[in-house]
């Protein structure tokens, strides 16, 4: 057996087996059914959630694990360390970790669902979600994204960008997700002098029907870096409330923030 027959046999690829780009693609499969609400799952779940035969399931788990991507837990299976070293290299991973402990507490206090959120290509991406347990329409998804002009937090982050930033998002088409969202250039603008005014910005429904979002950015040295939002529902009231918790959140978070990783995150958000 020569170098490549033994590499192949050791992966679980012999004779006959799948190819690499399908059995990747499966790899992927498994991966993507862990969250962070989901940490620890069983072999059962894991088929139900990636759609995969039990067989292929196990035969692509046992390959996870072998190279350290997956762990055997006492009730299932977890994401291996392996996988959290690969995931300490960008820069949002180092915010998300510093501002947990804060959006943490802010959820204790608040009970309304949080996010933190961080601006790309004219697109609030989130990095977090802490759901309330009473109320929660908000359509935001760990990993996903959504217009910022559309977001309280996006808005957040728009008004203390750079004018460039602010008119590459303005000269793209806007999306209307409902029939409060603000489309025009001119208005959004407006918004943003008033957000740069107060320090917060406010959507009532112009993400989702229902619900209302308080945001304030995070800033180091006056750009934003990210910022956080509480979501509510838009009957409950103004939010106002909710304004002073969220600045001293998005304060501490700008402390915590390791050396380096601020500018590393302005860098790649211009």
């Amino acid at each position: 057996m020569d170098m490549t027959d033994r590499s192949t046999a050791k992966a679980g690829l012999g004779a006959g087996a799948e190819p690499a780009p399908s059995v990747l693609w499966k790899a992927f499969r498994v991966l993507e059914v862990f969250s962070h609400s989901r940490r620890v799952l069983t072999l059962a779940q894991i088929v139900r959630r990636s759609g995969l035969p039990k067989s292929t399931a196990h035969r692509v788990l046992a390959m996870l694990v072998e190279v350290g991507a997956v762990e055997q837990h006492s009730d299932g299976y977890r994401m291996g360390l392996r996988m959290f070293s690969f995931g300490t290299l960008p820069p949002e991973v180092a915010l998300r970790d510093a501002a947990l402990v804060h959006l943490e507490e802010l959820h204790r206090v608040t009970g309304q669902t949080l996010h933190l959120a961080i601006l790309r290509d004219g697109h609030a991406v989130y990095l977090e979600k802490l759901r309330s347990r009473r109320y929660d329409r908000s359509p935001a998804l760990v990993g996903g994204r959504l217009p910022a002009h559309c977001t309280a937090i996006g808005k957040a982050m728009l008004a203390h960008s750079t004018e460039h930033t602010v008119a590459e998002v303005l000269a793209a088409p806007l999306e209307r997700r409902t029939t409060h969202s603000l489309t025009s250039p001119a208005l959004i603008r407006r918004h943003l002098t008033t957000i740069r005014t107060v320090g917060y910005a406010v959507d009532r429904e112009e993400a989702v029907d229902g619900m209302a979002c308080v945001a304030v950015p995070v800033l180091v040295d006056g750009r934003p870096v990210a910022a956080v939002s509480v979501g509510f529902a838009a009957a409950a009231g103004s939010g106002t409330v909710l304004i002073d918790p969220l600045r001293r959140t998005a304060a501490a978070i700008s402390r915590s923030l390791p050396a380096g990783s601020a500018g590393r995150l302005i860098a790649t958000g211009r």
